[in-house]
């Protein structure tokens, strides 16, 4: 599972467990700003440099579940016991959108089936699963619950940093894309609460048939490995649009090493004009396993951009 919360994660627990009693916005913690701050200077320092690029893209790469969005949009968000918010795999179904699991009791069992899943074989399989079981469902349907969710609810639980410094980047002229282990059709439904634009949110992704969602996969699978992948893609995509522009990727941003180390990984890797080093972020990340350790920068973010009331 990507992000469901238990009594073991400690700093999480004590904000679940204060949730319903937070009603302003806390303020974005000071690695905000350095970040944006290092963005910037990476950015200049490359249009300074000799010779300088030809027509500059400038990116940053995102997971998007506990990095951007507390919590897990396709998931939900539970502390011992007690429910922050309807993931939108819940929402989905008892919206009536699935064809496998019908109302409260359906979504009992398919969290049963996604659990068995997830421990075994694993999240290779039971992450896809999750839009593969809406196979048949309106996509325009899905687009809109999803959308639906974020603008009345999940947007409160955005945390601030990131927030500041996805607003940093675009004030900056630097394109924020995500690479979400969540359907892609989850969390596009954020683009407008994230001002990001839809085409840059990339999640697993499923076919579709008479504008109805099927099972069949599209790969890659936007998780751990696939999200290098998917990154590749994109690269190659941009550059086929436009050969004479150089393409620059100045960071990365994810919340697990299990899902987010690889991307992270290759963003680390990366070399940039004048020997700079992009910006990578692990978030509330934990202990690194060996093989990753010191590679990124760690930090731990709580503030939220603002709960108010969860809207039903």
């Amino acid at each position: 599972m990507k992000y469901r919360i238990t009594s073991s994660d400690p700093w999480l627990l004590a904000l679940c467990l204060l949730f319903p009693f937070v009603g302003r916005p806390a303020p974005a913690e000071p690695h905000a700003q350095e970040v944006v701050g290092q963005l910037a200077a990476i950015k200049q320092a490359i249009l300074k440099s000799s010779p300088p690029p030809r027509s500059p893209v400038f990116l940053t790469f995102w997971d998007f579940d506990g990095t951007i969005l507390a919590g897990d949009c396709s998931e939900g968000w539970i502390s011992n016991s007690v429910p922050i918010y309807q993931g939108l795999a819940e929402k989905s179904i008892l919206a009536g959108f699935s064809q496998i699991y019908k109302g409260p009791e359906g979504w009992r069992q398919f969290w049963d089936d996604y659990q068995r899943l997830d421990a075994r074989p694993g999240h290779w399989l039971a992450y896809p699963y999750i839009p593969q079981m809406l196979r048949g469902a309106s996509r325009s349907d899905i687009d809109a619950l999803a959308q639906k969710a974020f603008e009345k609810e999940f947007r409160h639980y955005f945390f601030a940093a990131s927030m500041e410094i996805l607003r940093g980047c675009s004030a900056q002229g630097i394109e924020a894309h995500v690479i979400s282990a969540s359907a892609e059709c989850f969390v596009r439904g954020a683009a407008s609460a994230t001002e990001i634009p839809p085409q840059r949110m990339h999640g697993i992704r499923v076919g579709e048939r008479g504008g109805k969602l099927t099972e069949d996969l599209i790969y890659p699978v936007t998780w751990a490995d696939g999200k290098v992948r998917c990154i590749e893609g994109i690269l190659e995509d941009l550059h086929r649009q436009s050969p004479d522009r150089q393409i620059f990727v100045l960071g990365a941003f994810g919340n697990s090493y299990s899902t987010d180390g690889s991307f992270l990984s290759w963003t680390a890797d990366r070399q940039l004009p004048g020997g700079k080093k992009p910006v990578v972020l692990m978030i509330n990340g934990g202990q690194a396993p060996a093989h990753y350790r010191g590679q990124f920068r760690e930090v731990i973010q709580t503030n939220l951009v603002g709960p108010g009331p969860v809207e039903k």
